[in-house]
């Protein structure tokens, strides 16, 4: 029987967001400097390292939302654990909804990204102009050199011209040192950019695709037209969750779930889209698949996870999924076809739990 201890399990969130500045230079700079502030003090507290946390404590720190400041040095005096469920409930009571903040935060990035590519290509161009141009005095400096006659009055006149050349050869190099390192830190931007419109589609504790994503892949999916092919989904529940969270406490719970998680996933591979749907509900999109073969897909996440021992502090503790099928019927609306497989998957847990039913 495969043995899995729980302590091991680990999961590693981390993102940044930027500050201002003046200038391009000053933006830069200030960007790191406050995320060398933040990112220790979270790390310190036991924080998860997440783009909602980072806001949260970006404005914390600027004092830019005084009720949120608040709420914030309330929570850090009470030693309070800084859950995903806390960050959400903060970011619905000081931000917009967490859809909308979130999709601004992808368009934001999008709109930033697209900048950042467009300046970086003009930087590449520039560097190259700048190189060009600085081979050509070079090569002037030297045929003027070789060629410079003896005559005192010309070669004043020459050693004027030079170093006058050779003072804007050094304005140059300096300013094609400047040009790279900027192109550097915009490429820079531009890959955590990228990373954060990424993460936002993204379940910090599992690492699975989250419940936003999924449900605006299901609408691409179902169109007023319908589906053009076969789809079927998996909704699956953890059995019992709540009795290991209350025995063994939530960061004990937190580490079951990421334990599923992988199984899940490593189910799922690349054809199918494996979430977390919330708490300790998962769900398993499978395009291409009938309902037989997503149960079947299913039991095997099922067998998994029930033969696997996994130990708590010595102590081996049964895991156990429960799971509905159902496979998407011409005129579903999304609505509906989540409604069959939730409805099958308390039927699974009410014949025993620890089983697939299809709906």
């Amino acid at each position: 029987m495969p043995q899995i201890l729980i302590e091991d399990l680990n999961s590693s969130p981390s993102d940044k967001l930027a500050g201002g500045g003046s200038s391009f230079d000053n933006l830069v700079e200030a960007t790191y400097e406050m995320a060398k502030k933040i990112l220790p003090f979270l790390a310190r507290r036991k924080i998860p390292l997440t783009p909602e946390n980072y806001r949260i404590f970006y404005d914390y720190f600027l004092l830019l939302k005084p009720d949120l400041s608040k709420k914030i040095d309330e929570l850090l005096e009470s030693n309070c654990r800084f859950s995903p469920e806390i960050s959400e409930e903060i970011l619905r009571d000081y931000y917009q909804s967490d859809d909308d903040q979130v999709a601004n935060v992808e368009r934001f990035s999008e709109r930033i990204a697209k900048v950042s590519e467009a300046l970086n290509k003009n930087l590449g161009q520039t560097l190259d102009n700048t190189s060009s141009f600085r081979d050509f005095l070079t090569n002037t400096v030297n045929q003027i050199s070789l060629s410079v006659m003896e005559d005192s009055s010309l070669k004043y006149l020459v050693d004027n011209i030079l170093e006058e050349t050779l003072s804007t050869l050094s304005s140059q190099n300096d300013l094609a040192s400047h040009l790279a390192k900027t192109r550097q830190l915009v490429s820079s931007l531009t890959t955590e950019l990228k990373d954060q419109a990424r993460l936002a589609n993204v379940d910090e504790l599992t690492q699975l695709y989250n419940r936003r994503f999924f449900i605006n892949s299901l609408n691409r999916f179902i169109t007023p037209e319908g589906v053009n092919q076969l789809l079927s989904m998996v909704i699956l529940d953890l059995d019992r969750f709540k009795t290991i969270n209350d025995t063994w406490g939530h960061n004990i719970g937190d580490k079951v779930l990421i334990f599923c998680a992988k199984i899940i996933k490593s189910a799922a591979g690349e054809k199918h889209m494996a979430v977390r749907y919330g708490g300790e509900e998962f769900v398993l999109l499978c395009p291409g698949l009938e309902s037989a073969g997503a149960k079947a897909v299913a039991e095997t996440i099922r067998g998994q996870v029930e033969s696997t021992q996994v130990t708590i502090r010595g102590a081996a503790i049964p895991v156990t999924i429960s799971g509905g099928v159902s496979q998407y019927r011409s005129g579903d609306t999304v609505e509906e076809f989540i409604g069959r497989a939730d409805k099958a998957l308390y039927q699974a847990k009410a014949d025993g739990r620890n089983q697939i039913k299809e709906g």
